[in-house]
This record gives structure tokens, sequence and C-alpha cells, in this order.
């Protein structure tokens, strides 16, 4: 399948050498942030399609020694990416999380819906495997994209994404698959407009500010570029 070929045949890696490490510092931040508002103090965390590893490695430094954290990613080349920043309290596993027969207190599944070709069948296969999730997804569908989607070809070709969601279609998928959502938060990338080299990107940077702090909702709707950050159990 060609899901599983770019993951482990070193062709995404080739594309994103970082494998996204340079996004998992505020994606640790946003998970903990939610994790502390609802008073979610998990015993242990598994991540699965951990890639480099660099979101549980952040939340392992936050969590300390009390909490273990396990990583599963079924491609070679994350793992040997992860296993090179790893520490003692992290274990780190190249194989297919579905289908092992495990429990965990806590799982985290990070910019992973996206990718696979059947995710409704993944997500029944984890709901037994965990008493709580933590889901990242992005929104990649948005009016701007419908206008131009040369944007989601572009996502398609550079990150492996090959499915686009609305906010309302990631929490009708979830429901369908028996999970209730607890909290939700979006979340985006810094924006720096003080980076911007033109005009013409900079004010693009504004408009989103604006729109966003006007209205999450609205702002996802017409720009794209937001994930939706979910509690559920």
């Amino acid at each position: 399948m060609q899901e599983k070929n770019i993951y482990t045949n070193g062709s995404y890696l080739q594309n994103n050498p970082s494998w996204g490490g340079e996004d998992s510092t505020w994606k640790a931040e946003a998970i903990w942030n939610l994790l502390q508002r609802n008073k979610i103090n998990p015993t242990d965390i598994t991540e699965v399609g951990c890639g480099a590893g660099g979101v549980l490695r952040s939340l392992s430094a936050r969590f300390g020694e009390r909490v273990s954290c396990y990583g599963y990613d079924i491609s070679p080349q994350a793992i040997t990416l992860a296993k090179s920043y790893s520490n003692e309290n992290i274990s780190l596993f190249n194989e297919d999380f579905t289908a092992k027969n495990i429990h965990t207190d806590l799982l985290l599944v990070i910019d992973v819906v996206e990718h696979l070709q059947d995710y409704f069948q993944f997500l029944e296969n984890i709901k037994k495997k965990s008493s709580q999730f933590v889901f990242h997804i992005p929104l990649d569908l948005s009016c701007r994209t419908i206008l131009k989607p040369h944007v989601l070809l572009q996502q398609r070709n550079a990150v492996g994404h090959i499915h686009y969601f609305t906010k309302e279609m990631v929490l009708w998928f979830l429901k369908d698959c028996g999970y209730e959502v607890l909290d939700i938060l979006y979340t985006k990338p810094v924006i720096d407009i003080e980076a911007s080299h033109d005009i013409k990107t900079a004010m693009k940077k504004m408009l989103r500010n604006f729109s966003y702090s006007f209205s999450k909702d609205l702002s996802a709707k017409l720009w794209g570029n937001y994930s939706l950050l979910i509690l559920a159990k």
C-alpha cells in the first residue's frame, strides 16, 4: 500500500528531514495545557505514529519520571531519529501499534488520521486500547483551499495528507466511531508578521490573526491552516 510505503521506504524522510520536529514544541505545549485544564494525570502515555518523538519528548520532560512514555511508528527512519533524541523514560518501537495487545492510560494520535487510507478502521482498532485519547487533526478544508485546490495538492505531495477535514467532519467521524469528545481547542502555527518579506504576505497574516481573534470558527473556515486538538474517551 502506498500509504505505508512512503513512511517505510525513506521517501517521506527525504521530503521531511526533520519529520516535523520543528512543530513539536508548540504541539506539546498545547497538549499539556489541554490535559492540565481537564485535570488529566496519566500514569503512562503512548503515542501512535510518534515520528521523530519530539512531542513525546517534550511531554516527558514536563511530567517527569512519574509518567512512563511509549512511542510507536511503522517507519524505521522515524524511530531511528526518535531514538537519537530519546531518554531513559521513553521506550520506542518500530511496530504497528494497532496489532499490539496493549492498553494505555492516555493515547496520543497527533497528526496521524489524515495520512491513513482507512481512518475509520484505525479509530475502531485503537478504541479499546486506551482510557483517554488526545487527537490532533488538521483542518485543511476551507474557503481558501476550495478556491485554490493546488494548496491541498501541495499538502498531499509534501506531507502526505490524503484526507481533508473541517471541524464538523472531525467531530462527526469521532462520534461515528464511538468516541465521546470531552474538550476541544484550535491550534495554529505561530504567525510572525515581522518575518514577512512582502506587503501581500504581511497583510494575509494580519487578516488571519484578526479573524482568529474575532472568531476561531470563522477563521478556520475562511483560511484553513488550523488544527483541532481534541480530548476524548
